[in-house]
């Protein structure tokens, strides 16, 4: 599994080079999202396949300053959800602001009025203290019972309206929620159910893990604690369990509330504290179960499933916080100040006996992972992820893979000089059978016509470039996460 070979990519054609809009010339792809609109036709390159009809929904930071003053974080901006709908082998894209609290009073105010996870709080005991603090909503998508929600970590989900991407308003699930509720929500098929948490900060952080039905109302199905102000971004959820995973990266709400300091610049790592995991069995949630490995960052899973007795899933990690914060810290100044430094690893949980082991599967510089919906809590053969830079001159995001576990052959694709992939989301093939029997989703920014196109790939020979390309008329900024609904 860790001997990964190279097929070369068949990249798309480049036409001649002609002046750029940026520099460099990604930094296209961090600009305010030039034009809001709900579903218009979009012109279509190729021919879209006849049975590919749904809409796919991205998420990601949409306004990059506040009354003239630029942000300092990527995670930061503004959240702006993008989507397009196929159907009939026709396209029609839409893109407008997630409409949250924060931002209206921001532009009314024509100012900076909260701090978030790379800038300072204007007003730090009321942000922290009486949670008068932002929802960027700026992350993920969440799709559940026919509804449309954007997510991020600092609150609660924005429902938006999917005939046209209105915003209508801060929601708390039918009053499920006493807190934030995280970006990365993970259906598991066997319980017909999704799931999702949310950290509450104190002297200590409050986890709350939360069950969303398929049918009937969402609940909170377990409250636990970890020590210190800690961070989380994804979580695993297999047919039995759920696993969090908190690496040994701590605020200090000293420094944010008296030094006037972003959080993640005081954010320590101690490694000698070890990463915690955490284990809550689903249906009897008070058993939780705790162990310590070496300390390590999981920022994203790629899948998870259960073998026997123990939890196995594969996910993004960092030796370091560092190897993650260094490459996007600077990327809306334009800079890169490190390579991405993640590789791909499968853990694999014993929690009867505390065991964990860990082998490296993909030792590339990868993110963003997706998997095909169908394989989902069960075993799977492929992944597939953004490359990221390998250099501080390079393009942040500049390629799509896609790894077999099986063989350990990693097939990519490269849109181009001067065009950069976002999160590949996988479309199975609705009379398909096979794992990877489908289409592969990518929104890529063109930073020599200052657009952005999404190109549909088949996921069987990503290589080839894509089959149909859908273009909009104006840039949609670079997202994290989206998530594919299809047409009933």
């Amino acid at each position: 599994m860790n001997g990964a070979s190279l097929v070369s990519p068949r990249s798309a054609p480049i036409p001649s080079r002609k002046r750029l809009l940026h520099d460099p010339s990604w930094l296209g792809g961090l600009q305010d999202l030039a034009r809001e609109h709900a579903f218009e036709p979009l012109r279509v390159e190729g021919t879209l396949p006849d049975s590919l009809e749904g809409t796919l929904y991205r998420n990601g930071p949409g306004r990059f300053a506040v009354g003239g003053e630029r942000i300092a974080h990527w995670f930061d901006g503004d959240g702006a959800l993008s989507a397009v709908r196929l159907a009939g082998s026709k396209a029609f894209g839409a893109a407008r602001m997630v409409r949250t609290t924060a931002l209206e009073r921001e532009e009314r105010a024509g100012k900076r009025l909260f701090g978030g996870y790379g800038a300072p709080f204007v007003r730090p005991f009321r942000e922290l203290l009486l949670g008068d603090s932002k929802n960027a909503a700026n992350t993920s998508v969440l799709l559940w019972q026919d509804r449309l929600f954007a997510t991020c970590e600092a609150g609660k989900p924005y429902e938006l309206d999917p005939r046209d991407l209105s915003t209508l308003g801060e929601s708390l699930l039918g009053g499920a929620l006493v807190g934030p509720f995280s970006a990365h929500a993970h259906r598991v098929p066997q319980r017909r159910a999704t799931y999702n948490f949310g950290l509450g900060h104190g002297r200590a952080t409050q986890v709350d893990a939360y069950e969303l039905p398929d049918d009937g109302p969402a609940r909170r199905i377990a409250t636990f604690s970890v020590d210190g102000v800690r961070v989380l971004h994804d979580f695993v959820a297999t047919e039995r369990l759920l696993v969090f995973v908190f690496s040994p990266l701590y605020m200090s709400l000293f420094d944010v509330l008296f030094r006037q300091r972003a959080p993640i610049s005081d954010a320590r790592w101690k490694p000698e504290r070890g990463t915690e995991i955490v284990v809550v069995p689903i249906d009897t949630p008070t058993l939780i179960r705790r162990f310590r490995a070496d300390g390590f960052l999981l920022e994203h899973v790629v899948n998870a499933f259960e073998d026997g007795g123990k939890v196995v899933f594969d996910y993004t990690h960092y030796g370091h916080a560092d190897g993650l914060e260094q490459f996007v810290g600077g990327l809306v100044g334009g800079r890169i100040d490190a390579p991405l430094r993640s590789e791909v690893r499968r853990m694999m949980l014993d929690p009867q006996r505390d065991g964990v082991t860990s082998e490296v599967v993909l030792p590339r510089a990868v993110e963003l992972p997706r998997v095909s919906p169908r394989v989902e809590g069960s075993r799977h053969r492929f992944g597939y992820y953004v490359g990221a830079a390998t250099s501080t001159g390079d393009a942040p995001f500049a390629r799509l893979l896609k790894h077999d576990l099986e063989t350990g052959r990693v097939d990519t694709y490269e849109p181009g000089q001067d065009r950069s992939p976002g999160e590949g989301v996988f479309v199975p093939r609705p009379e398909g059978t096979a794992e990877d029997d489908g289409w592969l989703l990518s929104m890529v920014f063109d930073a020599r016509d200052d657009r952005s196109h999404l190109e549909v790939l088949d996921a069987r020979s990503i290589g080839d470039g894509p089959i149909a390309t859908c273009h909009f008329d104006h840039a949609i900024p670079f997202g994290f996460h989206g998530a594919w609904a299809p047409r009933p």
